[in-house]
């Protein structure tokens, strides 16, 4: 379910925070779904099972999940206005990251936009006649 980078910087109860917030905004998981227990994750990832609780933990306060004792934890009811946010900063992640390997090209400004323009023109046309993203 989760991935992580053993190599990266960023530390692992990050990235399962990440993750996590990742699929709900996208709708991989829904309302009320449940999430791997605690243990299970830890075994999955080959992680100490503190790391699984903190992000949990941290997860909770932020809104996106909740925990019913004995039960486990399960997506939030109330992160409808949390899934806006985290849409915006995944998609502005994703224009970041964009942005910096177009500059490596030497583009400016409008030269970027330019391009992104006639991409959206482009994907627009494909949906108008059915098809995919192009």
């Amino acid at each position: 379910m989760i991935k992580i980078e053993t190599s990266s910087f960023i530390p692992i109860y990050e990235q399962i925070k990440k993750e996590i917030k990742s699929r709900i905004s996208l709708g991989t998981l829904k309302r009320d779904e449940p999430l791997p227990s605690i243990r299970d994750l830890a075994a999955d990832l080959i992680i100490n099972p503190n790391t699984v609780a903190r992000a949990y933990r941290e997860l909770e306060l932020e809104g996106f999940i909740y925990t019913r004792r004995g039960k486990g934890c399960f997506v939030a009811d109330d992160s409808s206005s949390l899934i806006q946010v985290e849409r915006a900063n995944i998609l502005n992640q994703i224009f970041d990251s964009a942005i910096e390997e177009a500059r490596k090209f030497n583009l400016g400004p409008e030269e970027i936009a330019r391009v992104f323009d006639e991409r959206l023109r482009r994907a627009k046309e494909g949906q108008d006649r059915g098809e995919g993203d192009e």
